[in-house]
């Protein structure tokens, strides 16, 4: 039987990975190495750009936030599961890698996204000289196709956990929650594909808003956990009578 521990703070999941691997120590180094790149900002020359550097720590809170959400992703993971076979190092190492070349598109669209806002694009420092509006769609490709890949691997690593469910004795609401994983991830991804299409069909001035319907995450995030308590509250199948 496997070896589980009760998880603080959830109530659908025991803990199978107690132990810290060296999967994850090697994870966390390059989780905290992309952290450090999120916040290289190069040292203020003058007073107007000291006073300008609150944009570039609205930036880095963005950037830290999206970073530690796939942080704690891959944390529960390995926690829920324990998984340390070759399927899941191999997915793992795809993780890190996106993860480490992700932080550089992830960095220029919040420099952008807050500059754009807030109104950072003067008479002598113009937009165009950073990016066109022409670009900011292949901006969004660039962004939404590391966002979606990223998500795509998480889903891939649930449903990897999901097909070792009778390995790792899962209970059914473990199975249901681990598939509402799978969902959300692979949803997560869809929706970096329509962003992306948004922002090749909507007018130049109006495409950096298209990045808004990141927001319908919450909206898939509240549609698989739906499909997830609906199956568990669906009546198991009666057992036929057997005949005397």
């Amino acid at each position: 039987m496997a070896r589980t521990y009760t998880l603080k703070g959830e109530t659908n999941f025991r803990w199978r990975g107690a132990e810290v691997s060296r999967v994850e120590n090697l994870s966390d180094i390059i989780f905290a190495m992309v952290l450090t790149l999120a916040a290289l900002q190069s040292i203020p020359q003058t007073f107007g750009e000291l006073a300008g550097l609150w944009r570039g720590a609205l930036s880095i809170g963005f950037c830290f936030a999206l970073i530690l959400l796939i942080w704690r992703t891959h944390h529960i993971f390995f926690r829920r599961y324990g998984l340390d076979d070759g399927w899941v190092t191999l997915l793992n190492a795809l993780l890190l890698f996106l993860v480490l070349i992700y932080i550089y598109p992830l960095k220029f669209m919040t420099d952008f996204v807050v500059n754009y806002f807030t109104g950072a694009f003067s008479a002598d420092h113009q937009i165009d000289a950073v990016l066109t509006l022409a670009q900011v769609p292949w901006l969004y490709a660039i962004y939404g196709g590391f966002f979606g890949a990223v998500y795509t691997v998480v889903a891939l690593l649930y449903a990897h956990a999901l097909r070792r469910g009778d390995a790792l004795e899962l209970t059914d609401t473990e199975r249901s929650w681990t598939r509402f994983e799978v969902e959300f991830g692979l949803g997560t991804a869809v929706l970096s594909l329509i962003v992306t299409a948004l922002a090749f069909a909507l007018p130049g001035f109006i495409a950096p808003f298209a990045g808004t319907a990141f927001a319908l995450m919450g909206l898939i995030a509240w549609v698989c956990s739906a499909r997830a308590q609906a199956r568990l509250n669906k009546p198991a199948p009666e057992m036929p009578a057997q005949a005397p």
